[in-house]
Protein backbone atom coordinates (compact mmCIF):
# COMPACT_ATOMS: atom_id res chain seq x y z
CA UNK A 1 0.00 0.00 0.00
CA UNK A 2 1.16 3.33 -0.82
CA UNK A 3 -0.82 6.67 0.18
CA UNK A 4 0.07 10.46 -1.58
CA UNK A 5 -1.25 13.36 0.53
CA UNK A 6 0.93 16.56 1.37
CA UNK A 7 3.78 16.11 -0.58
CA UNK A 8 4.48 12.92 1.57
CA UNK A 9 4.95 9.74 0.48
CA UNK A 10 3.83 6.99 2.72
CA UNK A 11 4.54 3.26 2.03
CA UNK A 12 3.92 0.62 3.47
CA UNK A 13 6.56 -1.75 5.04
CA UNK A 14 7.75 -5.33 3.02
CA UNK A 15 10.98 -7.48 4.51
CA UNK A 16 13.38 -4.93 1.92
CA UNK A 17 12.69 -2.10 4.12
CA UNK A 18 13.68 -3.74 7.72
CA UNK A 19 17.65 -3.27 7.32
CA UNK A 20 17.11 0.64 6.16
CA UNK A 21 14.60 0.78 9.59
CA UNK A 22 16.74 -1.24 11.96
CA UNK A 23 19.71 1.54 11.82
CA UNK A 24 17.63 4.28 12.04
CA UNK A 25 15.75 2.45 15.10
CA UNK A 26 19.16 1.56 16.56
CA UNK A 27 20.62 4.89 16.83
CA UNK A 28 21.02 6.72 20.18
CA UNK A 29 19.20 9.39 19.77
CA UNK A 30 15.69 7.35 18.38
CA UNK A 31 16.17 4.60 20.91
CA UNK A 32 16.35 6.69 23.92
CA UNK A 33 12.83 7.82 23.79
CA UNK A 34 11.38 4.43 22.95
CA UNK A 35 9.73 1.59 25.18
CA UNK A 36 11.92 -1.02 24.10
CA UNK A 37 15.79 0.72 24.00
CA UNK A 38 18.11 -2.14 23.44
CA UNK A 39 20.05 -2.90 20.43
CA UNK A 40 18.29 -4.33 18.08
CA UNK A 41 19.65 -7.41 15.99
CA UNK A 42 18.72 -8.44 12.46
CA UNK A 43 17.08 -11.66 13.86
CA UNK A 44 15.07 -9.38 16.86
CA UNK A 45 14.09 -6.98 13.57
CA UNK A 46 12.78 -10.12 11.33
CA UNK A 47 10.55 -11.79 14.50
CA UNK A 48 9.04 -8.17 14.84
CA UNK A 49 8.38 -8.24 11.17
CA UNK A 50 6.39 -11.56 11.41
CA UNK A 51 4.67 -10.52 14.40
CA UNK A 52 3.14 -7.01 12.43
CA UNK A 53 2.73 -8.31 8.96
CA UNK A 54 -0.80 -8.77 9.24
CA UNK A 55 -4.02 -6.58 8.86
CA UNK A 56 -4.07 -5.51 12.42
CA UNK A 57 -0.63 -3.64 12.28
CA UNK A 58 0.18 -0.99 9.47
CA UNK A 59 3.48 0.42 9.40
CA UNK A 60 5.08 3.14 6.51
CA UNK A 61 8.06 4.28 5.18
CA UNK A 62 7.32 8.49 5.09
CA UNK A 63 9.30 10.22 2.23
CA UNK A 64 9.77 13.87 1.29
CA UNK A 65 11.14 14.85 -1.82
CA UNK A 66 12.60 11.51 -2.96
CA UNK A 67 14.15 10.81 0.92
CA UNK A 68 12.57 8.31 3.64
CA UNK A 69 12.73 10.34 6.68
CA UNK A 70 10.71 8.65 9.08
CA UNK A 71 8.59 6.29 10.11
CA UNK A 72 4.57 6.41 10.86
CA UNK A 73 2.80 3.34 12.39
CA UNK A 74 -1.21 3.00 12.56
CA UNK A 75 -2.29 -0.84 14.91
CA UNK A 76 -5.20 -2.20 16.59
CA UNK A 77 -4.74 -2.21 20.32
CA UNK A 78 -6.46 -5.20 19.99
CA UNK A 79 -8.71 -6.62 17.36
CA UNK A 80 -11.81 -5.59 16.62
CA UNK A 81 -11.70 -2.63 19.44
CA UNK A 82 -11.64 0.39 17.12
CA UNK A 83 -8.77 1.63 19.48
CA UNK A 84 -5.91 2.54 17.40
CA UNK A 85 -2.63 3.31 18.30
CA UNK A 86 -0.47 5.39 16.79
CA UNK A 87 3.43 6.33 16.68
CA UNK A 88 5.97 8.27 14.62
CA UNK A 89 9.37 9.14 14.94
CA UNK A 90 11.45 11.09 12.31
CA UNK A 91 15.38 10.14 12.21
CA UNK A 92 16.37 12.66 9.45
CA UNK A 93 17.27 15.72 12.01
CA UNK A 94 16.19 18.43 9.69
CA UNK A 95 13.10 17.47 9.63
CA UNK A 96 12.38 18.58 13.24
CA UNK A 97 10.69 21.17 13.91
CA UNK A 98 9.00 21.60 10.79
CA UNK A 99 5.43 21.35 9.42
CA UNK A 100 5.97 17.12 8.02
CA UNK A 101 5.53 15.32 11.22
CA UNK A 102 2.17 17.28 11.64
CA UNK A 103 1.16 17.07 7.66
CA UNK A 104 2.07 12.89 8.55
CA UNK A 105 -0.07 12.58 11.70
CA UNK A 106 -2.91 14.01 9.76
CA UNK A 107 -2.66 12.01 7.14
CA UNK A 108 -2.90 8.52 9.31
CA UNK A 109 -5.91 10.28 11.45
CA UNK A 110 -8.07 11.32 8.71
CA UNK A 111 -7.48 7.87 7.01
CA UNK A 112 -8.69 6.31 10.24
CA UNK A 113 -11.62 8.34 11.22
CA UNK A 114 -12.71 9.63 8.02
CA UNK A 115 -11.70 7.81 4.89
CA UNK A 116 -11.82 4.16 6.31
CA UNK A 117 -13.83 4.85 9.00
CA UNK A 118 -11.93 2.25 11.12
CA UNK A 119 -11.53 3.12 14.23
CA UNK A 120 -13.40 5.73 17.03
CA UNK A 121 -10.53 6.80 19.21
CA UNK A 122 -6.80 6.87 18.76
CA UNK A 123 -4.03 6.46 21.82
CA UNK A 124 0.15 7.24 21.83
CA UNK A 125 2.74 6.49 23.81
CA UNK A 126 4.76 9.66 24.40
CA UNK A 127 8.10 9.16 27.02
CA UNK A 128 7.49 11.84 30.17
CA UNK A 129 10.61 13.05 29.54
CA UNK A 130 9.67 13.97 26.09
CA UNK A 131 8.44 17.41 26.07
CA UNK A 132 8.43 18.00 22.36
CA UNK A 133 6.55 14.96 21.83
CA UNK A 134 3.97 15.52 24.60
CA UNK A 135 3.34 19.15 22.78
CA UNK A 136 3.00 17.76 19.73
CA UNK A 137 0.36 15.45 20.74
CA UNK A 138 -1.37 17.57 22.61
CA UNK A 139 -1.65 20.03 19.53
CA UNK A 140 -3.44 17.15 17.45
CA UNK A 141 -5.59 17.18 20.19
CA UNK A 142 -4.56 14.31 22.37
CA UNK A 143 -5.09 14.19 26.13
CA UNK A 144 -2.70 12.56 29.36
CA UNK A 145 -5.11 9.89 30.79
CA UNK A 146 -2.80 7.59 32.01
CA UNK A 147 1.06 6.31 32.89
CA UNK A 148 2.77 3.08 32.23
CA UNK A 149 3.69 0.86 35.01
CA UNK A 150 7.02 1.53 35.24
CA UNK A 151 5.56 5.11 35.32
CA UNK A 152 8.26 6.43 32.90
CA UNK A 153 5.69 6.57 29.82
CA UNK A 154 2.21 8.43 29.57
CA UNK A 155 -0.53 7.22 27.54
CA UNK A 156 -2.39 10.07 25.33
CA UNK A 157 -5.70 9.61 23.93
CA UNK A 158 -7.35 11.33 21.15
CA UNK A 159 -11.41 10.52 21.16
CA UNK A 160 -13.17 10.68 17.11
CA UNK A 161 -14.95 14.11 18.34
CA UNK A 162 -11.32 15.73 19.88
CA UNK A 163 -10.11 15.21 16.07
CA UNK A 164 -13.20 16.78 14.59
CA UNK A 165 -12.67 20.29 17.08
CA UNK A 166 -8.75 19.85 17.25
CA UNK A 167 -7.69 18.64 13.67
CA UNK A 168 -9.95 19.81 11.37
CA UNK A 169 -8.50 23.45 12.51
CA UNK A 170 -5.04 22.05 10.91
CA UNK A 171 -6.72 20.39 8.04
CA UNK A 172 -7.93 23.67 7.30
CA UNK A 173 -4.43 25.08 7.44
CA UNK A 174 -2.50 22.32 5.83
CA UNK A 175 -4.96 23.00 2.66
CA UNK A 176 -4.28 26.65 2.61
CA UNK A 177 -0.60 25.87 2.77
CA UNK A 178 -0.68 23.23 -0.18
CA UNK A 179 -3.16 25.48 -2.08
CA UNK A 180 -5.54 23.38 -1.55
CA UNK A 181 -4.19 20.26 -3.43
CA UNK A 182 -4.25 18.22 -0.80
CA UNK A 183 -6.09 14.85 -2.45
CA UNK A 184 -5.91 11.63 -0.43
CA UNK A 185 -4.26 8.88 -2.80
CA UNK A 186 -3.92 5.79 -2.48
CA UNK A 187 -2.54 2.77 -4.42
CA UNK A 188 -3.26 -0.85 -3.19
CA UNK A 189 -4.55 -4.37 -3.93
CA UNK A 190 -7.43 -6.02 -1.82
CA UNK A 191 -6.15 -9.06 0.05
CA UNK A 192 -6.11 -10.68 3.64
CA UNK A 193 -3.54 -7.95 4.70
CA UNK A 194 -5.95 -5.12 5.02
CA UNK A 195 -8.58 -4.63 7.05
CA UNK A 196 -12.34 -5.06 5.65
CA UNK A 197 -12.64 -1.21 5.73
CA UNK A 198 -9.85 -0.87 3.31
CA UNK A 199 -10.52 -3.36 1.44
CA UNK A 200 -14.35 -1.90 0.91
CA UNK A 201 -12.78 1.44 0.18
CA UNK A 202 -10.28 -0.28 -2.59
CA UNK A 203 -13.31 -2.17 -4.45
CA UNK A 204 -15.83 1.37 -4.19
CA UNK A 205 -13.04 3.61 -5.26
CA UNK A 206 -11.28 1.47 -7.96
CA UNK A 207 -8.38 1.94 -6.59
CA UNK A 208 -5.16 1.81 -8.38
CA UNK A 209 -3.26 -1.48 -7.43
CA UNK A 210 0.09 -1.24 -5.35
CA UNK A 211 3.59 -1.93 -7.03
CA UNK A 212 7.01 -1.74 -5.31
CA UNK A 213 8.02 0.76 -7.91
CA UNK A 214 5.58 3.32 -7.91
Amino acid sequence: MIVEQYGLRFTRITASHLELLRYWRNQSYIRENMQFTEYITPRMQKKWFEKINNKFNYYFLIEHAGKKIGLINCKDAAPNSRLAEGGIFIWEKEYWGTLYPSLASLTMLQAVFEIFMSGEESVATVSCNNAIALKFNKMLGYEIKSKTSDGQFYKLHLTKQRYVSHCKKLIKAAEIYHNGNTDFKMYATAGDLLIDEINSYIIAHNITPWKETL
